[in-house]
């Protein structure tokens, strides 16, 4: 099992001799996909960052990334803001996404930008933009005005408000929720998640 460690480091002046497995290129792209950044996952993973940005070049091509995520933490950033993911509930978007529409009443497109919203630091208008293209209505051919940005986050905050969860604008970026507002949605979305029956039903109070 490799252990992921954004905090190691990988000495210039000492080039790791090593081809890009399968099940690495795996978990690098899940990490990139959560918005860690690409020379993070290269410390971590012990991948050479060149092989790292071949893997994920490729995979931004096969979609399975909507891009690529920054070089590396800004200076001084706080551990606080590299969370990784793992042992929770947003390890699976989908399941997280249809807690999202009976939770909090959200639309398919709604559900669609929380769940990436609660696994990155922010996300750019442009990212909330690309979300909302990949899950826009199958009856809908018409592309996505980058205008409903605005207009699906002042949705968004209406239906997330009454649980206590604020989307923050973030001036000429985007938009984000801060880690307290992150950690009170994961700890709301797996209590309700507890109280479904395997078949999606609702337990009986």
């Amino acid at each position: 099992m490799v252990l992921f460690n954004p905090e190691a480091e990988v000495q210039a002046d000492e080039p790791i001799d090593i081809e890009v497995n399968p099940a690495l290129a795996a978990m690098a792209i899940k990490l990139a996909d959560e918005g860690i950044p690409v020379r993070a996952i290269a410390r971590g993973l012990k991948i050479p960052s060149a092989d790292l940005y071949n893997v994920l070049n490729g995979a931004l091509v096969e979609g399975k990334i909507i891009e690529l995520p920054k070089d590396d933490w800004p200076a001084g950033s706080s551990r606080a803001a590299r969370a990784v993911f793992a042992g929770t509930i947003l390890e699976n978007e989908e399941t997280v996404r249809q807690l999202c529409v009976r939770l909090f009443k959200a639309t398919r497109q709604q559900a669609a930008v929380v769940a990436v919203m609660l696994k990155r630091t922010e996300l750019t208008k442009a990212q909330i933009h690309t979300i909302l293209q990949e899950n826009r209505p199958a009856s809908s051919r018409e592309p996505t005005d980058q205008k409903m940005v605005d207009v699906v986050i002042y949705h968004i905050r209406k239906k997330l408000i009454p649980y206590g969860i604020q989307i923050e604008t973030v001036w000429g970026t985007g938009y984000l929720i801060n880690p307290k507002h992150r950690e009170n949605a994961i700890k709301l979305l797996e209590a309700f998640s507890s109280t479904l029956l395997p078949g999606g039903a609702e337990e009986a109070a």
